[in-house]
């Protein structure tokens, strides 16, 4: 007797056991997806207005929650992260790159790699997708310095945000990225205006002589 409950105990788990692993079967196994918000360059100008404006790219850095997982925000006091849409990269190494591109190639600024020169950094606070009742939309949010060996010449903030267009969910990774790449690049542009024009003005600035520094250039005249 004692011999068929054990046969019978035993049967019952491993009928459990494989029961249990059935059900555990059936799910896909989660495979993340990657994207990229990366846009092609446009071509540079043929003859640079600004190519006597130097520029040093410093420190681009990302706040901490931003890493390869994408970033989605139900309220300004709540994210969290998708387990299967991933960038190829960190956020900020995108925002290096295409400050880069634009500054250097596009703008034609000469990039000073050492020695003197006025020294852009930038900070990315935001670059999410931003999921709230009726507004779903794309938000990238920057702050830059732009300061040289004695004192800062320019800090701001830029905020920048894109509609997603709606898609079934088998393409709404690629919704997200596409419009987050239209934030990169409209933001990258804002930048490089604002830092173009001040070192354009800093540049004005040092051309134009001191206050009397002509007249007492010259040498008097003899009085016939």
């Amino acid at each position: 007797m004692m011999r068929l409950v054990s046969r019978w105990v035993a049967c019952a788990c491993v009928g459990s056991a494989l029961a249990g692993c059935a059900l555990l079967g059936k799910g896909d196994p989660l495979l993340p997806r990657y994207f990229t918000p990366e846009y092609p360059l446009d071509a540079p100008a043929s003859a640079p207005a600004v190519a006597d404006l130097r520029l040093r790219l410093g420190r681009v850095s990302a706040w901490s929650h931003l890493r390869e997982r994408m970033v989605v925000r139900s309220s300004e006091q709540e994210i969290r992260y998708y387990d299967d849409r991933r960038w190829t990269e960190r956020p900020e190494i995108y925002l290096r790159r295409a400050l880069s591109g634009e500054l250097f190639q596009e703008r034609g600024l000469v990039h000073v790699i050492s020695g003197a020169a006025p020294t852009l950094e930038v900070e990315l606070a935001s670059f999410e997708e931003v999921q709230v009742p009726s507004n779903h939309r794309a938000r990238l949010v920057a702050h830059f310095v732009l300061y040289d060996e004695r004192v800062g010449r320019l800090e701001e903030t830029i905020t920048v945000e894109e509609p997603v267009r709606a898609a079934p969910e088998p393409d709404r990774g690629s919704a997200v990225a596409e419009a987050l790449s239209l934030a990169l690049r409209t933001g990258v542009t804002r930048i490089a205006d604002h830092v173009v024009a001040k070192l354009s003005a800093m540049a004005a600035a040092e051309r134009v002589p001191p206050s009397g520094s002509r007249a007492s250039s010259e040498e008097p005249r003899e009085h016939r």
